[in-house]
């Protein structure tokens, strides 16, 4: 776990990061968030991939932690939609953020670590790359565990880093040079976040890490091609689990 100041610098990047999108998106000088969209889409493919259409027949009750302003929950088709994030009292006083947004899901002020939401409760819930973010990372794991009903599914994606990248990232983030990750993740990491702890892995898959680097170092900002010389150059990964049917107490 992290401190409530390193917490809360934390936050104060993701904010300013979504002043600058909300003031790039009124002048036309980025696109509307459509990514959402591709990312709904995405994971309802690989829902049905595994057997789990049902969860996307507009039938489920769906949580989304760490949605920002529109979040992966506006998109997927859902009976109930809830998004939480700890800057929803931002996002809802921004009139161009708010535009973007669906009528129907219901936006919640909160944290990973005390979701406000009923036990038992969703039949999915998502945490698409802000698991990083948060204060308290096994806070955040119980609480998922907590409001999804039993063989409820948990779909969490995280960019991730070599073991080499690890190192120096959590130098960088002590440092205050990455202000907006509190934490560190590796492919090995992640898995080991959830699996056996209130979770089983049903589908992990990870992208390149050496790929990412390439990428990063022909990259014409200067700022990736220094990840890439440091050897933090990210690379998504992304799991799909299901609750057990009890959950461990383990810290």
């Amino acid at each position: 776990m992290v401190t409530a100041a390193r917490w809360k610098a934390a936050q104060e990047y993701e904010r300013s990061y979504w002043e600058a999108q909300g003031r790039a998106i009124a002048t036309g000088a980025a696109a509307k968030l459509d990514w959402y969209r591709w990312r709904a889409d995405q994971l309802v493919a690989r829902l049905c991939a595994l057997g789990f259409g049902d969860l996307s027949s507009g039938t489920a009750r769906v949580v989304e932690i760490g949605c920002g302003p529109i979040g992966i929950v506006s998109f997927f088709p859902a009976h109930e939609r809830v998004g939480v994030d700890p800057l929803e009292r931002f996002y809802s006083t921004n009139p161009v953020l708010t535009r973007l947004r669906n009528p129907s899901v219901r936006y919640l002020q909160g944290v990973g670590e005390a979701i406000p939401c009923d036990s038992a409760r969703y039949d999915l819930a998502i945490i698409d790359n802000c698991i990083d973010h948060v204060r308290d990372v096994e806070a955040v794991r119980r609480e998922l565990a907590r409001v999804l009903r039993v063989r409820g599914i948990l779909y969490m994606t995280v960019n991730c880093r070599t073991r080499w990248g690890f190192v120096v990232h959590r130098t960088l983030s002590r440092l205050d040079i990455d202000r907006g990750h509190p934490h560190t993740f590796t492919s090995s990491r992640a898995r080991r976040l959830l699996d056996g702890r209130g979770f089983r892995i049903l589908s992990f898959e990870t992208e390149s890490a050496s790929l990412a680097r390439l990428t990063d170092l022909r990259s014409p900002a200067l700022r990736g091609r220094l990840k890439a010389m440091l050897g933090v150059s990210e690379f998504p990964v992304s799991l799909v689990a299901q609750r057990s049917d009890s959950v461990p107490r383990l810290s």
